[in-house]
């Protein structure tokens, strides 16, 4: 199973999604696929703060 990670601009709507569905165990959908998110971690500080997230595919799928 292939782990996708993405990095997201801290005042983006998405963080807000992506730590619901981290702590919900709930299902995040990035560009039209399902994943878990299954880490969340703060890379950098000041203008290059990213949130960095660890993505799973719910159906166990290859990550393309």
């Amino acid at each position: 199973m292939e782990v996708l990670k993405i990095r997201v601009l801290p005042n983006s709507k998405a963080v807000d999604a992506l730590c619901i569905c981290y702590e919900h165990k709930r299902v995040y959908t990035h560009e039209g696929k399902q994943y878990f998110v299954t880490e969340l971690d703060v890379e950098g500080r000041g203008r290059s703060t990213r949130l960095m997230a660890k993505l799973e595919p719910v159906f166990g799928g290859v990550v393309a």
